[in-house]
């Protein structure tokens, strides 16, 4: 090869090192590029020329090339945010998003959604999070993947109040008293209030009243104000339900449960009649303490429109709705691939499937090895700047070896031209 070459061989290492460079450049313009995943430039030798002699083969180079510039997929740090849709993987996957208009799916890893005004789970540039939904009820999980699209004004139907569970201590050491509707607090040792819903999710307040009637014996009432009642007098309470519970000497419940609790005949101002209601007194005890209230829930809520989202570790997307209900929504999708050198970036922190990288494979959080869900958390780049620094003067000194190539060969002409 005759020393011209080295010119070529000099280019070709400045073009190398100054792919390299850029690859060093992306890198830290991204070092705070949410999901950024950084790359690396790797070269490769160029072979110029085979000579072979009497004394074997013998190659000459001509000089480098970049043979690939390949991502780095290792994880980044978490970072907290304030924002409810927020979400980062711990672990394996992509969030996998899609192009309304193409229908062309996209992987992330960047996980700053939002909800638009359609109601979408969409990302910074409109395209829709996909993932599985649920049922009506919010039970069972439809595994077709699809946009996740969330009706913030859907109202949940409300739920008639059926069972009650209390847990209460009724003091032992009271003095039994004989009950009178007509003075509930001169005749009672104990009350409670408590809400009741009904079938068009209305609410009515009951009052329980408990009095001790006997040793272990205890009665129970249950009241409404004739106010919430068709008929009734404002301020004249009415009964809404009656029972007895009684105790061994150990201070347990011994009364089967659960019992009626609405044993009356009423029928609210509204017109609605009560449904058939139990009530639990389960673990309830006479002991010779303050009688307290320990436990109390019941089963009814009134109608409830969306008021919040949240998101879970398994990736589920569940509604808060006014009334105190939550329901399951729709649950994320991640996707792995076989080969994630063989995906192709396309911007926007987004990359895509190609024959290199294999087909994606789906599945949910958590199940079978992908990562775990943090919500209200992004994830950084995982772009390392003291490692890029360290790259970036090893890159510039062979840059400026290889312009001293081209220098000295420079040089060498020159003589070559002096020779008389």
């Amino acid at each position: 090869m005759s020393i011209t070459s080295s010119f070529y061989s000099g280019l070709s290492g400045l073009d190398t090192h100054a792919t390299a460079m850029q690859v060093i450049g992306d890198n830290i313009s991204n070092v705070k590029t949410t999901g950024f995943k950084g790359s690396s430039a790797h070269f490769e030798d160029v072979l110029g020329a085979s000579l072979s002699g009497v004394s074997g083969g013998n190659q000459t180079g001509a000089g480098s090339a970049v043979s690939s510039v390949d991502g780095n997929f290792t994880q980044g740090s978490l970072e907290t945010t304030d924002v409810s849709t927020d979400v980062a993987i711990n672990g394996q996957g992509f969030f996998v998003v899609q192009e309304p208009l193409t229908a062309e799916l996209f992987y992330t890893r960047a996980g700053h959604f939002a909800i638009d005004n359609q109601g979408y789970y969409v990302n910074s540039q409109g395209q829709q999070v996909q993932g599985y939904l649920y049922d009506s009820a919010g039970t069972n999980l439809i595994q077709n993947l699809t946009d996740i699209q969330i009706n913030q004004n859907s109202m949940i139907p409300p739920k008639v109040t059926t069972e009650i569970d209390m847990i209460l201590n009724l003091d032992v050491s009271e003095t039994p008293l004989v009950w009178d509707i007509n003075n509930p607090t001169g005749t009672s040792h104990f009350t409670t209030g408590l809400t009741v819903f009904d079938s068009l999710g209305q609410s009515h307040q009951v009052q329980v009243y408990f009095t001790k009637t006997a040793d272990q014996t205890w009665a129970w009432n249950a009241l409404v104000d004739g106010s919430d009642i068709q008929g009734g007098t404002p301020g004249v309470a009415q009964s809404f339900g009656a029972g007895v519970v009684n105790f061994d000497t150990a201070g347990q419940l011994t009364t089967a449960m659960p019992m009626n609790f609405y044993t009356g005949a009423i029928t609210f101002a509204n017109g609605i009649a009560p449904s058939a209601v139990t009530v639990d007194f389960t673990n309830t005890t006479q002991y010779g303490s303050a009688s307290n209230i320990q436990t109390l829930t019941q089963d009814g809520y009134a109608a409830g429109t969306v008021s919040m989202v949240s998101i879970d570790e398994e990736g589920n997307l569940v509604a808060n709705y006014t009334n105190g209900t939550r329901r399951n929504i729709a649950r994320l999708a991640l996707a792995d691939f076989p080969n994630l050198i063989g995906l192709a970036r396309r911007g926007d922190t987004l990359f895509q499937a190609t024959t290199t990288s294999g087909d994606p494979l789906y599945n949910m959080p958590g199940i079978g090895g992908m990562g775990t869900i943090s919500a209200s958390m992004l994830e950084e780049s995982n772009v390392d700047l003291a490692a890029e620094f360290i790259k970036m003067i090893i890159i510039q000194r062979g840059y400026q070896a290889n312009t001293k190539v081209i220098t000295t060969t420079d040089e060498m002409l020159a003589q070559l031209m002096n020779i008389r």
